[in-house]
């Protein structure tokens, strides 16, 4: 992947998987003030990742892979942020997909 090319992949990345990014953590998190994006690299095996932090405390940190065609639910996150998980999504696999987010909300 050339430079331009890598710089069109991530715009690409920024418009439509931050808020999807976004949209899973402020469903599956209390307490969600803010969505603060810092920084979208690709890895040397194409995965791109996106990091930012939440509530203006750069503490509250997560990475967000991207492993499919769009963000899902694939996020690394520091201990505090962990400790703003809803308690219905603590088990393992319980927090929401940003698909079944949509899936809700479309059913509303």
């Amino acid at each position: 992947m050339n430079h331009q090319q890598k710089e069109k992949a991530i715009d690409t990345i920024a418009k439509e998987e931050q808020p999807r990014i976004e949209k899973y953590i402020r469903y599956n998190y209390n307490d969600i003030e803010s969505v603060h994006f810092t920084d979208i690299t690709i890895n040397p095996t194409g995965i791109p990742h996106v990091e930012g932090y939440v509530n203006n405390d750069k503490d509250a940190w997560f990475d967000a892979g991207i492993y499919d065609k769009h963000f899902e639910v694939a996020l690394s996150q520091s201990g505090k942020l962990l400790m703003m998980l809803k308690p219905e999504f603590e088990a393992e696999g319980a927090a929401k997909s940003v698909s079944e987010i949509e899936a809700e909300e479309k059913n509303k």
